[in-house]
């Protein structure tokens, strides 16, 4: 018998259609060779959410980011290019920058090697006497980046399909919310200690609502009827879960602040529960966006960020400030505080010994189903056919 923890057959119950198969197996979310699969397979080779443009709209403006283990700095160059580049110094390795910043060169704060916004090295203090040293060879090493309706994404393989390509029909899907013209308006920061894939399934389905939102029902939503999440999208690639406004916990019952201009009915009445594997969680009331960016730190540790976008227009108005502090930034700050604390009650069961998987629940669980079986196509292989 094979004892890999890559053996396919120790998967082939979650590899059974839905009506039968049964959710990975623990060690799938606690294991540091997992992991570590999971950081090569899929962080280091799809596109990732890294800012929006708005964070850095002026030539020289950057943000420092850690993603799959790695240091980043996403900035603005002086030919208004927007450039993904290691943060990692060149000569002995230490980190560039931290947080968010402008300047006109990146200068290393150790022992002040200099580059330009592009990465190139241009400065090398008391480096005269260094033999057959060309600068030209030890410029920062950049990532591929593309922008999508106001997001910027990066990828580490330069042989990924351009972005536009991978999100499918998400672009026409959402056009008519117009994210490229939203601003951010509020962000939460949570470290949870779970595995990055339990807050991703939390999202994917909506059969915890009723329990694990109870406290934000009973405040927000008292006597809201249950109603079915819609489901749609394209597996492997992004899924979609939608319901009416109340379930979808974000659109106040006594709302104050207008829709998207422009929403068919159908959008306006939903609330649409989107992810874009692996990396970005977006929830898409009728008035604004929210989404999540995750970042694994570990099996057992994830860091999400999580913005608010409104509609410019909407925040133009004067009673936007009062109304969103009062009847929209609260719900969602405990729905965030709600799904994380169930994530975390989660990894610990799941990190028993005697944790077993059991089966899902074929009306509630589709696209949980799907992801686990993202997650095992890049584990170890699709299944061929």
């Amino acid at each position: 018998m094979n004892d890999s923890i890559f053996d396919p057959q120790k998967y082939s119950n979650t590899r059974l259609p839905i009506e039968e198969a049964s959710p990975l197996p623990a060690e799938v979310y606690t294991s540091r060779q997992w992991y570590d699969k999971e950081m090569e397979t899929i962080f280091l080779k799809e596109w990732l959410q890294v800012t929006r443009l708005e964070e850095i709209p002026n030539v020289g403006d950057y943000v420092r980011i850690d993603i799959a283990g790695e240091p980043l700095i996403v900035i603005r160059g002086e030919d208004d290019v927007v450039r993904t580049l290691s943060a990692v110094c060149r000569h002995r390795a230490a980190e560039l920058a931290s947080g968010n910043g402008n300047c006109k060169v990146l200068v290393c704060p150790y022992h002040a090697w200099s580059y330009s916004l592009k990465g190139q090295l241009i400065g090398t203090p008391s480096m005269e006497e260094a033999k057959c040293f060309d600068k030209s060879e030890y410029n920062l090493p950049g990532f591929r980046t593309e922008i999508w309706a106001g997001f910027v994404f990066v990828n580490f393989d330069n042989n990924a399909m351009p972005l536009l390509e991978c999100l499918g029909n998400l672009p026409k899907r959402f056009a008519d919310y117009n994210m490229q013209d939203m601003v951010v308006t509020r962000k939460w920061e949570n470290r949870f200690n779970a595995n990055w894939k339990i807050w991703v399934e939390n999202s994917r389905e909506g059969y915890h609502v009723r329990t694990v939102h109870r406290e934000s029902l009973d405040t927000y939503y008292p006597g809201a009827v249950n109603s079915k999440f819609d489901a749609e999208g394209k597996p492997g690639v992004y899924a979609i879960n939608s319901s009416d406004n109340e379930n979808g916990l974000y659109v106040p019952r006594n709302k104050t602040l207008p829709f998207v201009q422009g929403l068919s009915e159908y959008d306006q009445e939903r609330t649409h529960f989107m992810v874009f594997y692996p990396h970005l969680l977006m929830n898409l009331p009728p008035d604004r966006i929210t989404f999540h960016q995750y970042f694994p730190e570990g099996p057992e540790w994830t860091r999400i960020v999580t913005w608010c976008c409104f509609p410019k227009a909407t925040v133009e108005l004067e009673e936007f400030e009062r109304e969103a502090e009062e009847k929209y930034y609260p719900p969602m700050a405990l729905f965030i505080k709600e799904d994380k604390d169930i994530c975390e009650v989660v990894h610990r069961g799941i990190a028993s010994r005697y944790a077993r998987p059991s089966r899902y629940s074929p009306r509630e669980e589709q696209t949980v189903y799907e992801f686990s079986n993202y997650v095992l196509d890049h584990g170890i292989g699709p299944i061929e056919t």
